[in-house]
């Protein structure tokens, strides 16, 4: 005996098919979001000397590379592949997270100098800019990350160029998850702000010298 299935007799054991697959594989993870976090301040310098007049940095916003401007988080497979996970998410958008973080790291790194790091609104008037743009900022999980910047100071009396470098950090991630993986961005992020706070410190305090 043949058996001849109409158009809604197909539709309905699709239904059940895709219902039954449903209910074996249960429900799908919960997406998870994640935020860069400045310098503690068990890490920085003491609070600045009373009665310095502090000198204003701008921080301008910090550039992202489009591979890594999205909401999900990238990971590096092998070679030229990347894997962007839909479960693991950034909780703002990275560059603004990257702008936030390495403006709080400066201000603690340099507060003894009387240097104020400002990004985004300025409220005074600063006298140098600090640029950031972030070339690579990638790696697998449990292995090792990279970290490529470039970064530059500039005086906004004459927007003279006064230095400018290139910046390579590496880190292995401690394991295999996501928290480890965040663990090293943040160490390889406290590592660039510092080799900008180092980078600046000695020119504009000469500046201010002068």
């Amino acid at each position: 005996m043949k058996f001849i299935f109409t158009r809604f007799q197909w539709t309905a054991v699709a239904f059940i098919c895709l219902t039954v697959v449903g209910c074996i594989g249960g429900q799908s993870a919960p997406t998870q979001f994640y935020m860069l976090d400045p310098v503690t301040l068990e890490t920085t310098s003491p609070p600045p000397a009373a009665g310095k007049t502090p000198v204003h940095i701008a921080l301008d916003p910090v550039e992202v590379p489009a591979y890594l401007n999205r909401p999900q988080i990238v990971t590096h497979l092998d070679r030229a592949e990347y894997q962007l996970d839909e479960f693991n998410r950034w909780m703002e958008p990275l560059g603004d997270t990257l702008t936030r973080v390495i403006a709080e790291n400066l201000s603690e790194m340099l507060a003894t100098d009387g240097i104020d790091i400002l990004s985004l609104s300025r409220p005074v008037e600063t006298q140098y800019t600090v640029t950031v743009q972030i070339l690579r900022m990638d790696g697998k999980l449990g292995q090792r990350m990279v970290l490529v910047a470039r970064w530059s100071l500039f005086n906004l009396s004459d927007n003279a160029l006064l230095l400018t470098r290139r910046s390579v950090f590496t880190e292995t991630v401690s394991d295999t998850t996501y928290q480890g993986f965040l663990q090293a961005q943040n160490q390889m992020i406290e590592s660039l702000s510092r080799a900008i706070a180092d980078g600046i410190r000695p020119i504009v305090l000469q500046g201010v010298g002068s």
